[in-house]
Protein backbone atom coordinates (compact mmCIF):
# COMPACT_ATOMS: atom_id res chain seq x y z
CA UNK A 1 0.00 0.00 0.00
CA UNK A 2 2.82 2.44 0.62
CA UNK A 3 4.38 1.74 -2.25
CA UNK A 4 2.03 2.77 -4.40
CA UNK A 5 1.59 5.72 -2.35
CA UNK A 6 4.83 5.75 -3.39
CA UNK A 7 4.80 5.47 -7.15
CA UNK A 8 1.84 8.00 -7.00
CA UNK A 9 3.42 11.00 -5.41
CA UNK A 10 6.28 10.39 -7.80
CA UNK A 11 4.13 10.59 -10.64
CA UNK A 12 2.62 13.21 -9.43
CA UNK A 13 5.93 15.36 -9.01
CA UNK A 14 7.14 14.31 -12.56
CA UNK A 15 4.04 16.17 -13.82
CA UNK A 16 4.90 18.96 -11.49
CA UNK A 17 8.06 19.36 -13.29
CA UNK A 18 7.20 18.13 -16.75
CA UNK A 19 4.85 21.62 -16.77
CA UNK A 20 7.15 23.30 -15.31
CA UNK A 21 9.85 22.69 -17.41
CA UNK A 22 6.93 23.28 -20.52
CA UNK A 23 6.15 26.68 -18.90
CA UNK A 24 10.40 27.67 -18.72
CA UNK A 25 10.24 26.37 -22.35
CA UNK A 26 7.59 28.66 -23.89
CA UNK A 27 8.43 31.20 -21.65
CA UNK A 28 12.21 31.01 -23.12
CA UNK A 29 10.90 31.04 -26.70
CA UNK A 30 8.14 33.90 -26.51
CA UNK A 31 11.84 36.44 -24.97
CA UNK A 32 13.69 34.90 -28.15
CA UNK A 33 10.70 35.89 -30.72
CA UNK A 34 9.92 39.29 -28.87
CA UNK A 35 13.81 40.48 -29.36
CA UNK A 36 14.04 39.10 -33.24
CA UNK A 37 10.55 40.95 -33.47
CA UNK A 38 11.84 44.33 -31.92
CA UNK A 39 15.30 44.25 -33.77
CA UNK A 40 13.20 44.26 -37.26
CA UNK A 41 11.35 46.76 -36.41
CA UNK A 42 14.67 48.85 -35.63
CA UNK A 43 16.57 47.52 -38.41
CA UNK A 44 12.90 48.92 -40.67
CA UNK A 45 12.95 52.63 -38.88
CA UNK A 46 16.54 53.06 -39.39
CA UNK A 47 15.91 52.03 -42.96
CA UNK A 48 13.35 54.23 -43.15
CA UNK A 49 15.32 57.05 -41.18
CA UNK A 50 18.17 56.60 -43.42
CA UNK A 51 15.79 56.97 -47.01
CA UNK A 52 13.67 59.93 -45.48
CA UNK A 53 17.43 61.93 -44.91
CA UNK A 54 19.56 61.26 -47.75
CA UNK A 55 17.29 61.36 -50.24
CA UNK A 56 14.12 64.28 -51.02
CA UNK A 57 11.24 61.86 -53.20
CA UNK A 58 11.32 64.17 -55.89
CA UNK A 59 12.33 67.54 -56.58
CA UNK A 60 11.52 69.43 -59.76
CA UNK A 61 13.28 72.19 -61.57
CA UNK A 62 11.63 75.54 -62.95
CA UNK A 63 12.39 76.77 -66.36
CA UNK A 64 11.32 79.54 -67.86
CA UNK A 65 10.28 79.77 -71.86
CA UNK A 66 8.57 82.50 -73.79
CA UNK A 67 6.86 81.72 -77.22
CA UNK A 68 6.77 84.29 -79.82
CA UNK A 69 2.70 84.04 -79.34
CA UNK A 70 2.68 84.44 -75.69
CA UNK A 71 3.73 87.46 -73.54
CA UNK A 72 3.82 85.66 -70.02
CA UNK A 73 6.34 83.03 -69.99
CA UNK A 74 5.27 79.61 -68.80
CA UNK A 75 6.40 76.93 -66.29
CA UNK A 76 7.14 73.49 -66.86
CA UNK A 77 8.39 70.84 -63.97
CA UNK A 78 11.06 68.71 -64.55
CA UNK A 79 11.35 65.54 -62.11
CA UNK A 80 14.83 65.06 -60.63
CA UNK A 81 16.69 61.88 -61.92
CA UNK A 82 17.44 60.48 -59.21
CA UNK A 83 14.03 59.12 -57.26
CA UNK A 84 14.80 55.49 -56.17
CA UNK A 85 15.22 54.84 -52.59
CA UNK A 86 19.15 53.24 -51.73
CA UNK A 87 19.06 49.38 -50.40
CA UNK A 88 19.84 49.53 -46.81
CA UNK A 89 23.12 49.14 -45.53
CA UNK A 90 23.17 47.68 -42.39
CA UNK A 91 26.07 48.96 -40.11
CA UNK A 92 29.74 47.00 -40.50
CA UNK A 93 31.07 46.66 -37.27
CA UNK A 94 34.97 45.46 -37.05
CA UNK A 95 36.14 42.34 -35.36
CA UNK A 96 36.79 44.11 -31.96
CA UNK A 97 33.36 45.56 -31.95
CA UNK A 98 31.78 42.21 -32.64
CA UNK A 99 33.69 40.27 -30.34
CA UNK A 100 33.03 42.68 -27.32
CA UNK A 101 29.17 43.06 -28.38
CA UNK A 102 29.03 39.02 -28.56
CA UNK A 103 30.59 39.05 -24.44
CA UNK A 104 27.86 41.57 -23.66
CA UNK A 105 25.11 40.08 -25.44
CA UNK A 106 26.23 36.45 -23.58
CA UNK A 107 26.75 38.68 -20.00
CA UNK A 108 23.33 40.05 -20.80
CA UNK A 109 21.82 36.54 -21.60
CA UNK A 110 22.95 34.87 -18.40
CA UNK A 111 21.90 37.91 -16.02
CA UNK A 112 18.60 37.74 -17.29
CA UNK A 113 18.24 33.83 -16.69
CA UNK A 114 19.71 34.09 -13.37
CA UNK A 115 17.16 36.99 -12.44
CA UNK A 116 14.13 35.14 -14.12
CA UNK A 117 14.87 31.78 -12.75
CA UNK A 118 15.07 33.90 -9.07
CA UNK A 119 12.35 35.51 -9.58
CA UNK A 120 10.34 32.25 -10.82
CA UNK A 121 11.64 29.91 -7.33
CA UNK A 122 11.30 33.08 -5.56
CA UNK A 123 7.79 33.45 -5.97
CA UNK A 124 6.82 29.69 -6.11
CA UNK A 125 8.33 29.12 -2.83
CA UNK A 126 6.55 31.87 -1.65
CA UNK A 127 3.24 31.01 -2.78
CA UNK A 128 3.63 27.52 -1.84
CA UNK A 129 4.53 28.41 1.82
CA UNK A 130 1.91 30.30 1.88
CA UNK A 131 -0.61 28.20 0.80
CA UNK A 132 0.82 25.52 3.02
CA UNK A 133 0.53 27.17 6.19
CA UNK A 134 -2.94 28.74 5.31
CA UNK A 135 -4.42 25.05 4.06
CA UNK A 136 -2.11 23.93 7.36
CA UNK A 137 -0.14 20.94 5.41
CA UNK A 138 3.60 19.82 5.75
CA UNK A 139 4.25 17.84 2.30
CA UNK A 140 2.13 16.91 -1.22
CA UNK A 141 0.21 13.67 0.67
CA UNK A 142 -1.51 16.12 3.12
CA UNK A 143 -1.90 18.88 0.47
CA UNK A 144 -4.00 16.66 -1.84
CA UNK A 145 -5.57 14.83 1.38
CA UNK A 146 -7.13 18.64 2.29
CA UNK A 147 -7.99 19.34 -1.45
CA UNK A 148 -10.13 16.03 -1.40
CA UNK A 149 -12.10 17.53 1.32
CA UNK A 150 -11.90 21.39 0.95
CA UNK A 151 -13.04 21.41 -3.70
CA UNK A 152 -16.34 19.20 -3.14
CA UNK A 153 -17.39 21.38 -0.28
CA UNK A 154 -16.99 24.28 -2.63
CA UNK A 155 -18.16 23.72 -5.58
CA UNK A 156 -21.39 21.62 -4.89
CA UNK A 157 -23.11 24.67 -6.32
CA UNK A 158 -21.16 24.47 -9.29
CA UNK A 159 -21.49 21.25 -10.14
CA UNK A 160 -24.93 21.33 -9.38
CA UNK A 161 -25.28 24.74 -11.74
CA UNK A 162 -23.50 22.62 -14.60
CA UNK A 163 -25.31 19.61 -14.40
CA UNK A 164 -23.97 17.32 -12.10
CA UNK A 165 -25.22 16.03 -8.87
CA UNK A 166 -25.43 16.92 -5.35
CA UNK A 167 -22.62 16.37 -3.20
CA UNK A 168 -23.55 12.80 -1.75
CA UNK A 169 -20.56 11.65 1.14
CA UNK A 170 -20.47 8.18 2.45
CA UNK A 171 -20.10 7.12 6.19
CA UNK A 172 -16.55 7.29 6.33
CA UNK A 173 -16.23 10.74 4.42
CA UNK A 174 -18.91 11.99 6.67
CA UNK A 175 -17.05 10.38 9.88
CA UNK A 176 -13.79 11.82 8.49
CA UNK A 177 -15.41 15.19 7.77
CA UNK A 178 -16.87 15.10 11.80
CA UNK A 179 -13.50 14.66 12.62
CA UNK A 180 -11.76 17.24 10.25
CA UNK A 181 -14.76 19.58 12.06
CA UNK A 182 -13.71 19.25 15.29
CA UNK A 183 -10.06 19.46 15.12
CA UNK A 184 -10.40 22.91 13.71
CA UNK A 185 -12.57 23.98 16.65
Amino acid sequence: MEKNNIEQEKIETRGLLLSAAGAFGAGLMGAIWHTKRKQSKEIAAEAAAMATTTNVNTTTTTTTTTTPLQSSPSITSVPHSNTTIPEYQPPKMTPEQFAVSKKEARFFAFKALGYGTLLALTGAGILATGIGWWLDVRNFKEFSDKLKEVVPRHTSRLRTYLGGKELVMKAEELEEWDRAVANDE
